[in-house]
């Protein structure tokens, strides 16, 4: 859940290694460095808090090359002795980590025997002092490294200064991202494209295992076995302008306001103006399947939950897992399961642990993912693809609308259907109706801004979406939320009802529409306030907030953007970082 970066370029690194990582800040944001070859010494600087703390306390510099990290702590507090580059106990490497070694106590105690000397708690400090033993016998910084990942049990993604090499940037990778940056005029390193988006074009993939260097116009990789490796390059289409804020204050608003954008992409990209172009083979194996599970983690987990009803709605056994709990229980029905992975970054760590269980059970892969060459792509079977663009802001918003909207359009495509065509037009003309006349939820907002707690309620769709309100007004605003089913109010969530609380309920099905206003009177009988937000066909002239109507099955795909609103809005009340909530990383990268 770091960021890293690293290069070697014929003008001074600075401005790639700072710019690189603001990029990638959204992998954490606790304390921020980088490392850089000053007159045959390496100098490094750090700090706690962001990136932009960092740039303000950088004297000049003008070396070639360079690492830099951006830090979500795991081992030892946010600080600046934690805070990577670390350097090894003679200063020979310098490295940046991303990920988590689960030997580190017992490689340390073995090196303190051994006369080294640990400034840090990390376990990052351990593989320096490593590369540094294993350097004293092989004399060589490949070797070195070879013999030190083959000690190492976890996973990791590093960049790595060797004192008397100057001119290079070596590198190992498993199970955390890693890439490599191609450019007309020198190497780059990073934990994803945004880094390198805007100098350069080619990259390079890192599998796991691998290690190998950099130099201005030189790229090595080896495997495990140290067997030199192909460079093979590829593109991307991610674009550098997909970063610009475009005049809003905050990604999370620009974002928002790009969930009709995402669906009209899901169209193109999928619906040729008469068939679906989804892998007719991956249907084909979907459509043969005994089982279907969803495996997801947040806000991908509370998307798969309606995948699970609309694959379910066309007669398929459809379940989702968090991926954190199915990893250490898992069902594994059958030898016909098909097992769809949902995941924005595709490099969510407790998915590719699951992925692992999956392989060696038989069982197909699908990715969706929002990332092309991520690592749970490329494991899986099939890839779909979500097109909704660079999401920047660590609460994720069109992500969600792509993920739902794309799981709605496989549903269709599996029977044929192509009425969810025009369900998704009618669903992309209801959210520029909210996108226009949204200034009410900022009232909303401005009331559930100092409260303590907030708790939602909701039936079927609605309490799939309501998941998904609680979550993002909690990671963004930090108010304590729950989201509840309106029918389980009684057995034990009412007593939480106080003078004053806020209970917003989502109202969107006629046959639980009586149901649910009892419930949500219940609640007021006990001094709550409520907020009801309901579709028109199932509205009351004093409901809070009315939208479109649209196909139940697709009207999470509106309402969610009222709740997204209502969690931004409440965030700049308080006067939070809304792009990056406290303790939190958008690619959570560590199990």
């Amino acid at each position: 859940m770091c960021g890293i970066v690293g290069g070697v370029s014929p003008k001074p690194i600075r401005n790639y290694l700072i710019n690189g990582l603001k990029t990638i800040e959204y992998r954490g944001y606790d304390s921020a460095g980088i490392a850089v070859f000053k007159n045959r010494e390496t100098k490094v600087y750090k700090v706690r808090g962001r990136v932009d703390d960092l740039d303000k306390s950088l004297p000049e510099i003008n070396s070639l090359v360079g690492i830099g990290h951006t830090r979500w702590a795991t081992h030892g507090e946010p600080s600046v002795i934690n805070a990577h580059p670390h350097t090894s106990h003679h200063g020979l490497f310098s490295i940046v980590h991303n990920g988590v070694i689960e030997n580190f106590r017992l490689l340390k105690s073995s090196l303190i025997e051994k006369g080294y000397v640990f400034k840090s708690e990390t376990d990052t400090e351990v593989i320096a002092n490593l590369l540094e033993e294993e350097f004293s016998k092989a004399q060589d910084p490949l070797q070195a490294i070879s013999l030190s990942i083959k000690q190492l049990k976890g996973s990791y993604a590093l960049a790595i200064m060797f004192l008397h090499h100057p001119d290079k940037v070596y590198f190992a990778k498993n199970r955390s991202p890693l890439l490599i940056g191609h450019a007309k005029e020198g190497n780059y390193l990073a934990s994803d494209y945004l880094p390198m988006l805007k100098i350069a074009k080619d990259f390079v993939t890192i599998s796991d295992y691998q290690y190998g260097y950099i130099s201005l116009d030189d790229i090595k990789l080896f495997n495990q076995d140290g067997t030199s490796v192909k460079i093979i390059y590829h593109a991307t289409d991610i674009k550098a302008e997909s970063l610009d804020l475009n005049g809003y204050d905050h990604y999370m608003l620009k974002e928002i306001e790009e969930a009709d954008n995402c669906i009209r992409l899901l169209l193109d990209n999928y619906y040729d103006g008469q068939s679906f172009l989804f892998d007719k083979a991956m249907l084909k194996e979907i459509e043969e399947a005994e089982n279907i599970i969803f495996l997801a983690c947040g806000t991908s987990y509370h998307a798969s939950l309606l995948g699970v009803k609309y694959f379910r709605k066309i007669g398929k056994k459809a379940e989702a897992y968090i991926a954190s709990e199915w990893a250490f229980y898992p069902y594994i029905p059958s030898s016909k399961t098909i097992y769809i992975f949902v995941s924005q970054s595709g490099e969510t760590a407790d998915l590719i642990h699951c992925m692992s269980i999956v392989k060696n059970s038989g069982g197909s892969i699908i990715t969706i993912t929002n990332t092309q060459g991520s690592t749970l792509s490329r494991l899986a079977n099939h890839t779909v693809l979500l097109y909704a663009g660079v999401e920047v802001a660590v609460a994720s918003t069109k992500a969600y609308v792509a993920q739902v909207a794309l799981l709605a359009l496989l549903g269709g495509a599996l029977k044929s259907d192509l009425t969810i065509i025009k369900d998704l037009e009618e669903v992309i003309a209801a959210q520029r109706e909210i996108m226009k006349n949204h200034q009410s939820i900022i009232e909303i907002a401005d009331f559930v801004a100092s409260k303590k707690d907030v708790y939602f309620l909701g039936r079927g769709y609605d309490y799939d979406l309501a998941l998904e309100y609680s979550l993002k007004l909690k990671e963004t605003s930090y108010i304590h939320s729950e989201a509840f089913p309106g029918g389980e109010l009684k057995h034990g969530p009412i007593a939480l009802i106080e003078k004053d609380t806020p209970v917003i309920g989502l109202i969107s099905d006629l046959k639980t529409a009586e149901p649910m206003r009892s419930n949500l009177h219940e609640v007021a009988a006990r001094g709550a306030r409520l907020i009801t937000i309901s579709s028109k066909s199932v509205s009351h002239r004093d409901d809070s907030f009315v939208v479109q109507n649209v196909p139940l099955y697709l009207s999470p795909l509106v309402k969610v953007v009222f709740g997204q609103y209502l969690s931004y809005y409440v965030a700049l009340k308080r006067g939070v970082n809304i792009d990056k909530p406290r303790n939190l990383a958008k690619s959570v990268t560590v199990e």
